[in-house]
């Protein structure tokens, strides 16, 4: 089984495996050169910080891998390097690269509570409220919707609300599940209607003779009806704010915490979206 997602980053139990070589690698190799050096040895304790420095950049990947970044964490390699290039004396060394790997493990605890699990999941939506009912239509519609499908939909809102129009629309024209037809057709089409729009964004040209839209049998299932079609502008713009929402809905059934982090912060843009 694959330890990365289809983005590139780390499976939730790789990422664990990372979490777990912070302390491990920086405590462990800080301990053995101060084994060797108690037993008479002869140790530079320049290169024992070798220890350290892996474990400050496998600590600085965690941090960039998060939607929300952790500048701290993100610069221990500075400090990892300078250990590295210093010379100094053995004693000082060992009790230095220690306080280091417990820096390193305290950043790496803040990392974790700060910047992922503690920020919770995704507000819930209310069945009482517009988004919260479509969300319930569309999982009625589409109740085996996988992971992978989800996950994809969730990476392309979160890149697109935040302004990141050619990155989604890339993301987007490379969903596997859709290039293997095994997607289904109103998913497709909302990642079809996304890759071709977001491509466009601040373009002033007209609106294209042709583009992706949702087929008539799929307009019971959009949150927009579409306007009569002499109505060129408000069709096309709609057939993207409809795969938005869409989109949305789907993602919240993401089960990464980092991902349900990014859609919460996002629940009132989707909720603006649809004119709540």
């Amino acid at each position: 089984m694959s330890t990365t997602d289809s983005e590139g980053a780390p499976s939730q139990g790789a990422g664990r495996y990372f979490e777990a070589a912070v302390p491990i690698i920086a405590f462990g190799v800080t301990g053995v050169g101060i084994l060797f050096w108690s037993a008479g040895y002869p140790v530079d304790f320049q290169y024992v910080s070798i220890g350290c420095t892996i474990s400050s950049f496998i600590l600085a990947y965690l941090a960039w891998i998060r939607p929300r970044k952790d500048i701290v964490a993100l610069s221990t390699p500075i400090y990892g390097i300078v250990f590295l290039a210093t010379p100094i004396e053995a004693a000082a060394g060992a009790v230095l690269q220690l306080l280091y790997a417990a820096g390193l493990t305290v950043l790496l605890f803040r990392l974790k509570r700060r910047f992922s699990a503690g920020m919770g999941r995704p507000a819930a939506l209310s069945s009482d409220e517009p988004l919260g009912k479509y969300q319930a239509r569309i999982l009625a519609e589409m109740p085996a919707v996988s992971p992978a499908l989800a996950l994809a939909a969730a990476r392309i809102f979160i890149r697109f609300s935040e302004g990141e129009y050619d990155e989604s629309g890339r993301l987007a024209s490379t969903v596997p599940e859709v290039a293997a037809g095994t997607a289904p057709h109103l998913l497709a089409q909302a990642f079809a209607i996304i890759s071709f729009q977001a491509g466009r964004m601040g373009e002033k040209e007209s609106v294209p003779g042709e583009y992706p839209v949702f087929s008539a049998e799929e307009q019971h299932l959009l949150f927009f009806p579409l306007p009569d079609s002499t109505d060129k502008e408000r069709a096309y713009s709609l057939q993207l704010d409809n795969a938005l929402v869409l989109l949305y809905v789907v993602a919240l059934r993401c089960t990464e915490t980092e991902i349900q982090v990014s859609l919460d912060r996002l629940c009132l843009f989707a909720r603006r979206l649809v004119g709540e």
